[in-house]
């Protein structure tokens, strides 16, 4: 349950926003500026009745609770000691790990059947609301209502449409993991001609492989570019990482962070045995002036590209401080995500890692390579997971999957797309296992992170030339380019005054979302995989078990059963676009954008 303080401040901003609502609701904007009628848009919002407003409230706090707290207990089997384990640090640490198949096997299933059999029916009740809440509203739905925020009908084409393009690199990418694992865990364990194990992949959730690049590195033997172990022997603190990361900014001509952040954020786990979420997050607190982070920063390489990232947030709240209330938001979440992604990236070159003394090695084409097959595990392989997060979660909100078939269905389609597959049986009644992540447990889209991975790569073609770089874009440093940051500080004081294909062009020069930087980019790579797999005789793609096919039609009245359970009316249309609308509506909170975990 919620704390008697967070309930009360929640209560109290969600009357002002309905009395705004209300308010705003009574002009008639014929005559106002096409600004004016963007402000008042976004106050153009429903809530539901005070009785489910409180229990969606309520439903949220429990999910983030139990997504929070959960321990994973067992004997363990080298020393017969009973142990029990958060997410954060231990069986994140755990999953990091290779080669000991069935420690992962066990924390996998633990943390999927601990957290996702108790959440499944306070997410089933909450997707009843979001869906009324959304149709109050004049959307067909809570996922119509998540993609209009991109102001367009075609979010559903647009995103096939990139993924086609980039499907054929993310295949390759999968077919040398499965080779790589193969070496590892033995054919009784991976199968070369199928899916992926989702526990083996390195995190919860086999969300990112970056944990996998010790035995998927293309050159061992080569100087390595994680500069993790130089970090430790230059004594970094958390401190330092986060001043180095202010600094990078700054070098570019960009605000820093103000004083009030050092003293303000929660940058490591307190040591006090409190229970805090260790999610990296970044907060606006609209004051103008008060932008934190709350993150349980460990000195480590992966900590430092993460730290870089929620900067970017940082700074994009700065930048845009100035504007109205209602406009203090990125152009859509993925230009959010990002901003913080592309200067992590920068940050993370070889070129410039070497400037600022964490690494020292020599212009080589094999260190080239081992660098751009990490930063492979760390995007491309994000893609089709974050693709059917969403694309699953609109089916489900649309109500068409039945509900006894809902945990099934999705890790079909996570065998279709993703080629992943769970390591053990799931139970359809008992398990819903997309639950089991922060951002779906605590309300938030994650079609943002597959639009942010193309954003970034056009922000970083252009931010490249405005820089100078001259070369292969995979080691392009912006890092002092004062004329890079300006080009960006112009985007990212627009906030969310213009739609986003405006803030594009300010950048850009052009309006549409492109796949062909990213696949630029990646191009050296992806000649070298498809040779690599040609060479080892791995199959491209994969066999998907038949119990695992996709069933993408059912019986009529099924579906309409469905409908009814979610709250929806089955012969409803989508209305046509619309403005974005506040991000806020029943559940009031600080704006906070989630990065990676």
């Amino acid at each position: 349950m919620p704390t008697l303080l967070s309930a009360v401040a929640g209560g109290v901003a969600g009357a002002y926003y309905e009395e705004a609502c209300a308010t705003a609701s009574t002009f008639d904007t014929t005559n106002f500026s096409e600004d004016t009628k963007r402000q008042l848009s976004y106050l153009d919002s429903v809530s539901l009745e005070a009785a489910e407003s409180e229990e969606l409230y309520n439903i949220l706090s429990d999910m983030a609770n139990i997504y929070g707290t959960y321990q994973a207990c067992r004997s363990n089997p080298m020393t017969r000691v009973n142990e029990c384990m958060y997410l954060e640090p231990e069986l994140t640490e755990l999953m990091a790990q290779v080669g000991n198949y069935e420690d992962h096997l066990w924390a996998w299933q633990a943390w999927h059947n601990g957290v996702g059999r108790q959440l499944r029916p306070l997410y089933l009740r909450y997707v009843e609301l979001k869906n009324k809440e959304a149709q109050l509203n004049g959307y067909a739905d809570y996922g119509d209502q998540w993609r209009q925020k991109y102001e367009t009908t075609e979010m559903e084409t647009i995103v096939q449409d990139l993924y086609v393009q980039v499907e054929p690199l993310y295949k390759q990418l999968h077919a040398y993991i499965r080779r790589k694992l193969y070496d590892t865990y033995g054919p009784d364990k991976i199968d070369l001609r199928g899916p992926l194990p989702a526990h083996l992949l390195g995190d919860m959730w086999g969300r990112f492989w970056v944990n996998l690049n010790s035995i998927a590195i293309p050159f061992p033997e080569k100087p390595s570019t994680d500069p993790s172990p130089e970090m430790i022997r230059q004594n970094y603190t958390v401190e330092r990482m986060f001043q180095t990361g202010n600094q990078f900014y700054t070098s570019m001509g960009l605000l820093p962070v103000p004083d009030t952040f050092w003293n303000l954020s929660m940058l490591e786990k307190p040591t006090d045995g409190r229970e805090v979420a260790c999610h990296a997050t970044a907060w606006d607190f609209y004051d103008g002036k008060d932008f934190r982070i709350r993150m349980c920063t460990k000195v480590v390489f992966e900590d430092f590209q993460t730290v870089h990232h929620e900067l970017g947030h940082i700074q994009y709240y700065m930048q845009y401080a100035f504007q109205p209330l209602n406009f203090r938001d990125g152009a859509n979440d993925g230009f959010h995500e990002a901003v913080g992604e592309l200067m992590a990236m920068s940050f993370s070159t070889t070129k410039h890692l070497n400037a600022i003394g964490l690494l020292n090695v020599p212009d080589d084409p094999d260190v080239d390579m081992n660098f751009l097959l990490f930063q492979a595990l760390n995007t491309i392989s994000t893609l089709p997971f974050h693709l059917t997060q969403d694309t699953w979660r609109w089916s489900m909100f649309r109500g068409d999957i039945p509900l006894e078939e809902l945990n099934d269905n999705y890790w079909a389609e996570k065998a279709r797309v993703v080629g992943v597959a769970p390591p053990v049986g799931r139970d359809p009644a008992l398990d819903l296992d997309i639950t089991a992540i922060y951002h779906v447990c605590n309300d938030f889209d994650m079609i943002r992170y597959f639009m942010r991975t193309f954003y970034q790569y056009q922000f970083n073609e252009v931010l490249c030339q405005a820089a100078g770089h001259t070369g292969p874009l995979y080691k392009c440093d912006f890092y002092n380019s004062t004329a890079a940051g300006d080009a960006l500080a112009e985007m990212l004081k627009l906030g969310a005054s213009k739609p986003w294909q405006d803030a594009m062009e300010a950048l850009t020069g052009q309006r549409d979302i492109l796949a062909t930087p990213l696949l630029n980019y990646f191009e050296p790579l992806r000649a070298w995989l498809e040779a690599e797999n040609i060479k080892n005789g791995d199959y491209i793609g994969w066999d998907i078990p038949p119990k695992q096919l996709v069933n993408k039609e059912f019986a009529p009245h099924l579906k309409e059963k469905m409908q009814q359970k979610l709250g929806l009316s089955p012969a409803r249309e989508s209305p046509s676009p619309r403005l974005r609308k506040n991000r806020m509506s029943s559940d009031i909170r600080p704006a906070l954008h989630n990065v990676r975990l």
